[in-house]
């Protein structure tokens, strides 16, 4: 069976637009540093209070901005 260049287009841009459309978003820099930094934290610590890390498919992490149904509970 062979696939025309067409489909394997037509695959990739469904792959790519899945991938790119279910990425959450990423935390704002401002989140992510001090005071002192230009950020609106006042200890480091304070980072999960605005932020959640998210796995990547490679077994690393990343932090993204928190949910606004999670921020309520």
């Amino acid at each position: 069976m062979i696939i025309t260049t067409t489909t394997m287009l037509i695959i990739q841009a469904a792959i790519v637009s899945w991938i790119v459309i279910t990425v959450p978003e990423d935390c704002p820099l401002k989140y992510m540093k001090t005071t002192d930094k230009g950020g609106i934290l006042e200890h480091p610590e304070q980072i999960h209070d605005y932020c959640r890390t998210a796995p990547l498919p490679y077994g690393r992490y990343y932090w993204v901005l928190k949910d606004k149904e999670n921020e309520t509970k």
